[in-house]
């Protein structure tokens, strides 16, 4: 039982170093080629995504996926949609690379954002993050999320009743408004890198309520399929081609998820006042230990008491080392 324990420990730790997940480049600029289909650390996606803005790099790697051809027509911006919950989209577009997922999507947006505003120092550069689950309220009130908002997709499976469901179309029909918005020319070149993150969260729950092969998470794996089209389609004609799209989807959540229950595991096991465990070789060496000080604590006492009766005359040792001159005896 203790070995099972271990092992489902050591399986869960490979997993949450590894994760799955996809990387999907789905729209570049004429600068970069990808090519392969080689895996990717996440880790490593900042890097690719500053080569494709035409930033310096100072971590090497020698991924075989990314090349500069052109450096003059490198990326204006970087519009980056992120799906928490699911290993793939099955997107068929673009290309693909399996992702390790050793790095949280967070830290590459802010490692963006830092290159961008240290090398363009009060520029007007759009840093945009958008993570609907957290901050809904705010996005859904500028760009409406009103059941009555036309979308170009009809619901079958999906029910608007239920609160998961719900959640989902209402990110849909925020993300479509905003692609629109995109359209009619708010966004625009100006010479400056931007980085458009949008992280979508509510795709998870709607799969673990309905399950994987449901028609529920099939119909909202195409919805979302078809609004990161829309997207694309809107950001590439606003930079005129010189942007990169690319979409991020991982099922770290659910590794999260394994591990936060195994501690608690670990903890309810812990609260239950067990003795410790020890070691077999413990009683032999307590004895040893306990015996060999009883030993040395009474010798030490007896020698002491010893020198301390002892008649310090001239064939005594006490008095040869004491005397402050030689005796000699004529």
């Amino acid at each position: 039982m203790k070995m099972l324990k271990i092992f489902v420990c050591l399986a869960a730790a490979i997993v949450a170093v590894s994760g799955a997940g996809e990387l999907i480049i789905l729209h570049s600029p004429s600068s970069v080629e990808f090519s392969s289909q080689k895996q990717v650390a996440e880790s490593l996606v900042k890097e690719i995504f500053s080569v494709c803005l035409g930033f310096t790099v100072t971590k090497h790697s020698d991924w075989p996926g990314l090349s500069v051809s052109n450096p003059f027509s490198f990326a204006e911006a970087a519009v980056v949609v992120v799906v928490d919950g699911v290993s793939s989209l099955g997107l068929k577009e673009g290309h693909h690379y399996p992702l390790i997922t050793d790095e949280d999507e967070s830290v590459i947006w802010q490692s963006m954002h830092d290159r961008i505003l240290s090398r363009y120092p009060g520029q007007n550069a759009t840093l945009l993050r958008m993570d609907l689950a957290e901050e809904g309220k705010p996005y859904h009130s500028l760009f409406g999320d009103s059941e009555g908002t036309h979308t170009n997709w009809t619901v079958s499976y999906l029910d608007p009743t239920v609160s998961e469901d719900k959640q989902f179309l209402d990110e849909m029909r925020v993300l479509s408004n905003i692609s629109k918005l995109v359209e009619s020319g708010l966004v625009y070149r100006d010479g400056v890198p931007d980085v458009y993150w949008k992280v979508v969260r509510s795709l998870h729950p709607v799969i673990d309520l309905h399950g994987p092969d449901s028609g529920a998470a099939k119909e909202a794996k195409q919805i979302l399929q078809n609004v990161i089209h829309i997207i694309k389609k809107a950001y590439v004609a606003a930079y005129q081609s010189r942007v990169l799209v690319a979409v991020i989807s991982s099922d770290v959540s659910h590794t999260r998820r394994t591990r936060s229950l195994m501690a608690e595991t670990e903890n309810q096991q812990s609260d239950m006042n067990l003795a410790p465990e020890y070691s077999a070789e413990y009683p032999v060496i307590f004895n040893i230990m306990l015996w060999f000080s009883i030993a040395f604590t009474f010798s030490l006492l007896a020698i002491s008491l010893f020198i301390a009766d002892m008649d310090p005359g001239r064939d005594s040792i006490i008095y040869r080392m004491t005397s402050t001159r030689m005796k000699k005896d004529n």
